[in-house]
């Protein structure tokens, strides 16, 4: 269960590390299916030991065989039920002249129509601590609904990391997004922008990905954010990205993105959340609830065009 309240002033887990809260509080309550976790992929994760596959997850049968990205998977589902939250696995189609990841801008804002607040991230980013109420990181982090839509964490200062203006990208693994009108309009540039007829022609580039140019990550960082300098918020590396042994300065004290730990440093992560048998019996309640969250993409557009037209 939370440790704490959405408005305590501060967080210390095991008594350690103490975070205070130094800003306002925008959400003194807790926000339950008013805030959302988005979970979306192309690949069916349906094989043995996958978070869909034929049998269950266990450290204890079979541990090597554990599929890294499916443990990332259930942290989110796992997050989600503790804190009362709306949780969604969204199965997308792979676009034919695109990656699948340029997906993410219409389907969290579709989603997002239904909500306040909504997460979306990678399957190989976690939560850190499971106790922790993501309203006291809104506070923590002071993102202001009336003036914030979108917020992403700054990757490591690496050349590489760099857009062509020389500033660090911003890595859509993880996203908070809010439901305002301004939110909607950054969402669609963003899906628009790998377009020939949009507003950044370059932006094609980043249709496909190839080493050491990133794909939606790369037309947002070099092109979205400059349009919304105003409302996207830029949240501390070490705060939501990267990992202790990631050997960069990103420690991911509350967001964990484990981009070089994808079958290595998440499943210890995550085992030391769900040791034990504990991965099994939540890996069956996962299943068990499925019918709950899991959607396919043209489900999703088509149950929301109906709502439109009501």
């Amino acid at each position: 269960k939370p440790s704490i309240t959405p408005n305590s002033s501060f967080y210390q887990p095991f008594g350690a590390f103490k975070y205070d809260l130094k800003h306002g509080v925008h959400f003194p309550e807790p926000l339950g299916h008013d805030l959302c976790i988005i979970d979306l992929d192309n690949r069916p994760f349906d094989a043995p030991n996958q978070i869909f596959g034929p049998n269950v997850m266990s450290w204890e049968k079979d541990a090597e065989k554990v599929h890294g990205l499916s443990v990332g998977v259930l942290n989110h589902w796992l997050y989600a039920k503790i804190h009362g939250y709306k949780y969604y696995f969204v199965a997308i189609e792979k676009p034919e002249d695109r990656r699948a990841s340029w997906k993410k801008a219409p389907v969290i804002s579709t989603i997002l129509k239904e909500h306040k607040t909504c997460l979306y991230l990678d399957s190989d980013a976690i939560f850190q601590n499971l106790d922790l109420p993501f309203e006291w990181l809104l506070n923590f982090w002071n993102l202001d609904p009336r003036n914030n839509s979108l917020a992403l964490a700054v990757d490591p200062n690496r050349e590489y990391n760099k857009d062509k203006f020389g500033k660090l990208m911003l890595n859509t693994g993880f996203i908070v997004a809010q439901n305002n009108p301004k939110t909607y309009e950054i969402m669609d540039a963003w899906a628009g922008c790998p377009e020939e007829d949009g507003k950044h022609p370059e932006c094609v580039e980043f249709r496909t990905n190839s080493p050491g140019r990133p794909t939606d990550q790369g037309g947002f960082g070099t092109f979205i954010r400059y349009d919304y300098p105003d409302d996207i918020r830029q949240l501390p590396c070490t705060d939501a990205n990267g990992f202790p042994n990631s050997d960069s300065e990103c420690e991911g004290r509350f967001i964990r993105h484990l981009w070089t730990g994808k079958d290595s440093w998440i499943k210890v992560f995550v085992g030391q959340q769900v040791p034990g048998r504990y991965l099994e019996l939540f890996h069956k309640e996962f299943l068990e609830d499925k019918p709950n969250f899991y959607i396919t993409e043209k489900d999703l557009m088509a149950k929301s065009a109906s709502k439109d037209d009501e």
